[in-house]
């Protein structure tokens, strides 16, 4: 017999993998941060730094999408 798992078991283990994902990106970009700092100044670094604004602002977007029509 399948078991069937509760709505609020369902969204709190949600939450708890968003924070091991949020936990390990936070590393991730902790460590670019730490070898930019080492490396500067780069000519490339320019390009990297508009490349990871241009991935944390779609993670904002994704993780809190503004109001509005959906966009499917």
């Amino acid at each position: 017999m399948a078991e069937h798992t509760a709505p609020q078991q369902t969204d709190r283990d949600d939450r708890e993998n968003m924070d091991i994902v949020a936990d390990r990106l936070e590393a991730a970009l902790e460590r670019i941060a730490r070898h930019l700092d080492a490396v500067r100044p780069a000519p490339h670094s320019t390009e990297l730094v508009a490349r990871l604004d241009g991935l944390i602002v779609r993670l904002r977007e994704a993780l809190d999408p503004p109001p509005g029509p959906s966009r499917d």
